[in-house]
């Protein structure tokens, strides 16, 4: 009697145990636009997590495997408090809620629950930022175990890279970043990725998302693979399909490898509509349900740390990781002293003349250390011979390279994915988060010549004066609607 009392109590404590513990909440992807301890996988598991110091409007994304249930996140902080509300926004931004500064200013409630494939925190001016855990809670109010890739040391290589290398780095398949990607040069075809792990791995499985997933339009216009000659330790060799979708998708191969070296060879390609390489946005290995990911922290710590050293060089520093917003100007006041100006640089704010002022011009743009940027932007003119006004509204993700440094000023390369609308009130975000979404690349949208889509790039040049700041537009290539901003810090 008293073993069959146990076995009851026994099952009685597993049967809690599995009600109480919550449900399993996988996310493969997870990362911010600033770290300084480790990768953001370590909040799954309960670990302390660290943004850079002083860093503004940090994000944190989480890409989780299915779409789940929520109805609450919690965010508890290392010092137990947050300044500034914490917006989230989910699947991109279908829903958007937020903190109550004058409460907790730590939970974020959906109210009624949503469908989440991802989840974006961002955390506004908050600095300093020190996290202790991130909570998902289901629909009925129960936390989910959260489970993310063992993160391993190896090294990665390909047999070419696109230039610029942070943005298309063969480490950028483990970034979890839909703005970066490993892009080939020219070709596609015979392109080799080589994995040396530190450790024996075994490999089942593979998650791959195919082609330039930053949108549709980067999507459609670079090449896709279409398959693999997968070759390793001992001999081993598979050859395995891809299929031309959007989201994230799993191969299976034909026998399981096991070792420490692995090399992927592209043997098909599915080609673009513009560019002649082919584009991988990111890349699991996984076997029994268990997925690796390589540690990526030197190498976006490496970037960072490029990206300060070229803006102390042009005294602009402070900008990094902070926002600046102002509007467009067709005069600079030459009677402001200036008293701390960066040694050899210019004073004179280049104006461009003999154009049409708008009747209206507020812009944003955030430079961050990992060499990603936001911006948007409206402009208002007004056509006093037709009485109209016409509105046109920018919003842009995507990444900067540095051109040329001088004192006082950086002149960049500004490139990513630009959406501009025309005759609007309100600027719709939505249909960026392409995570799960399984659309085919080949699928293309008919346009809408007031809601366009495309990729863009800009030379931009940013300058200090005393406490202002001007971003100069060269106008080479007509995408962003402004000459000259000035800017302050948000």
């Amino acid at each position: 009697m008293k073993t069959k009392s146990n076995l009851i109590y026994l099952l009685i404590l597993l049967v809690g145990l599995t009600v109480n513990c919550g449900k399993k909440l996988h996310f493969s992807m997870v990362t911010s636009t600033s770290m300084e301890n480790g990768l953001p996988f370590l909040l799954l598991y309960g670990k302390e997590w660290k943004a850079e110091p002083g860093a503004e409007f940090v994000k944190l994304h989480f890409y989780a495997d299915n779409a789940f249930p929520l109805t609450q996140v919690s965010i508890e902080s290392c010092d137990g408090k947050f300044k500034d509300r914490i917006a989230a926004y989910v699947n991109f931004d279908e829903v958007y809620a937020s903190t109550d500064v004058e409460k907790s200013n730590s939970e974020i409630i959906f109210d009624p629950v949503v469908q989440a494939r991802s989840l974006t925190l961002n955390f506004q001016r908050n600095q300093n930022i020190c996290l202790k855990s991130v909570k998902f809670y289901d629909e009925k109010k129960k936390s989910y175990r959260t489970y993310g890739p063992e993160i391993i040391s190896g090294k990665v290589t390909a047999s070419e890279t696109a230039s610029p290398e942070p943005t298309y780095s063969v480490m950028n398949l483990f970034d979890s970043k839909y703005e970066n990607g490993y892009s080939s040069v020219k070709g596609g075809v015979g392109v080799t990725l080589n994995f040396s792990f530190e450790d024996t791995q075994k490999i089942s499985v593979i998650k791959i998302w195919n082609g330039y997933q930053r949108s549709d339009v980067h999507c459609i216009k670079n090449g896709r693979v279409k398959s693999f000659l997968i070759t390793g330790d001992d001999g081993y060799s598979a050859k395995i399909n891809v299929e031309d979708t959007m989201g994230a998708q799993e191969i299976n191969l034909p026998t399981p490898f096991k070792g420490k070296n692995v090399s992927m060879k592209v043997e098909e390609i599915y080609p673009g509509f513009e560019e002649g390489g082919i584009v991988i946005s990111e890349l699991r290995f996984g076997h029994d349900g268990d997925w690796i990911v390589m540690d990526t922290l030197p190498k976006s710590k490496d970037t960072a740390q490029k990206n300060f050293e070229s803006f102390t060089k042009a005294s602009l520093r402070m900008v990094l990781n902070r926002g600046l917003t102002g509007r467009e100007v067709f005069a600079v006041n030459a009677d402001e002293p200036i008293s701390d100006q960066p040694a050899g640089s210019e004073n004179q704010i280049p104006i461009e003349e003999n154009i049409d002022a708008p009747s209206y011009s507020d812009w944003t743009i955030r430079l961050r250390s990992d060499g990603t940027l936001f911006l948007e932007g409206s402009t208002s003119r007004t056509n006093y011979d037709a009485g109209e006004e016409s509105t046109y509204r920018f919003y842009g993700l995507g990444n900067y390279e540095v051109k040329k440094i001088e004192p006082g000023k950086i002149q960049l390369r500004i490139f990513g994915f630009l959406r501009k609308q025309t005759f609007t009130n309100f600027l719709d975000y939505g249909g960026g988060d392409c995570n799960g979404c399984g659309r085919d690349c080949n699928i293309v949208k008919n346009p809408d010549p007031n809601n366009t889509e495309k990729i863009f790039q800009e030379f931009v040049t940013l300058q200090a004066k005393g406490k202002q700041f001007y971003l100069l537009n060269s106008k080479k290539t007509q995408n962003l609607d402004f000459s000259t901003l000035e800017l302050n810090l948000e």
